[in-house]
This record gives structure tokens, sequence and C-alpha cells, in this order.
């Protein structure tokens, strides 16, 4: 006696074998870090209360970008992106001024002094 042969119809076909996606045993899923940009853009606003802030300025040009990069949440690192560019122009202002007054009171730096 010879077997039957297997029903064609494909409604009672078997489900297809799918192989798993290779991970590696103990290796977690590749996820986006923090914008580097973001990162930056801080580091070198804070920096730049140390170096008459020079380096703000930098921090609010990369602040600018990694805002552009971290719109719609597309990347991590947008509210390290608004602190570098708000820094950054806080340090601006703060240096500018200084040196606005160096230059026009030579004598008394800072003085509050009007006598």
């Amino acid at each position: 006696m010879s077997m039957p042969p297997p029903p064609t119809n494909p409604e009672f076909q078997p489900p297809s074998y799918q192989p798993p996606s290779y991970q590696p045993y103990g290796v977690p899923p590749v996820t986006q870090g923090t914008s580097g940009l973001a990162i930056a853009s801080l580091v070198c606003s804070l920096v730049g209360f140390l170096l008459c802030g020079v380096p703000a300025i930098l921090g609010i040009i990369f602040g600018g970008v990694a805002l552009s990069q971290t719109k719609n949440n597309a990347r991590p690192g947008q509210g390290l992106a608004l602190a570098g560019v708000i820094v950054g122009v806080v340090v601006v202002l703060f240096w500018g001024i200084a040196l606005y007054d160096l230059v026009t009171n030579p004598d008394g730096w800072f003085s509050f002094n009007d006598g």
C-alpha cells in the first residue's frame, strides 16, 4: 500500500519556516545614541565661561545644527542642544558686556561707583 499524496489545497498548507533573525547572544540591539553635536554644544558653551566666550560661539553653532538633527525626536539630545544654545548665548552676552565695560572704562572695570 502506498501513502496518499499530500493535499494541494492552499488553505491546508503548513506555515513556511522563517529562520530567526541573527542576533548574537548577549549583545543588546543597536540603538541610536545621543547627538554628538548636542553634547559638544553644551561642553563648548560651558568652557566659554573660562575662555572669554570664544568656544561659546561654537557652542551656539553646534547647538543649532544639533537642534535640526534632533527635530521631531529623530535622535535623542534635543534638550542638550537647547541648553547648549541658551548657555552659549548667555556666555557670549556676559563676555560682550564685560569687554565693552573694560574698553569704555579701563580704570574701573565693573566699578559701580560713579564718584
